[in-house]
């Protein structure tokens, strides 16, 4: 008796589930950089260590290296060697067929700052050779960059 039961409410469910709408899937390849998800986050003016901050290629394999094009904007609070160091040098960032995830690298440097300044290092996130998005898909084009901001600890 249980098991007719239990199947009586499995087709139920299955009928009364297929009334639902659909939901729609983009499709679309996309890059993003993606820290916590969050776009921006705090530094601690003290900290000293290295800090990976990744990007992510959301797509089927694809048939060739994509070269993503970067910027990383320093605010005028900033000195690179003094508060940070760029450690990943590599432009364009290179994603090899079948990877789907590298790091932009940053040392950050123990040093304290002029809050009246603008203490923001921005890693944006430009183009690429396969016009793949960049952001999420949609008007937003989300975790198309990455606010990072050093505050006095």
């Amino acid at each position: 008796m249980k098991k007719i039961i239990l199947q009586i409410l499995v087709v139920i469910i299955t009928l009364t589930s297929c009334n639902k709408e659909e939901i729609t899937v983009f499709d679309e390849p996309f890059v993003h950089i993606n820290f916590n998800n969050i776009s921006i986050t705090n530094i601690n003016s003290n900290r000293k260590d290295i800090v990976s901050y990744y990007i992510y290629l959301s797509s089927k394999p694809l048939d060739k290296d994509m070269l993503l094009d970067y910027s990383i904007i320093i605010g005028d609070g900033l000195k690179e060697g003094v508060d940070f160091k760029i450690l990943t040098t590599e432009y364009p960032l290179v994603f090899p067929i079948g990877i789907y995830r590298r790091p932009i690298q940053i040392q950050w440097l123990d040093n304290n700052l002029d809050a009246t300044k603008d203490n923001t290092l921005k890693i944006k996130l430009e183009s690429n050779n396969l016009n793949i998005n960049i952001g999420f898909p949609g008007p937003d084009a989300n975790q198309s960059e990455l606010i990072l901001q050093k505050i006095n600890s």
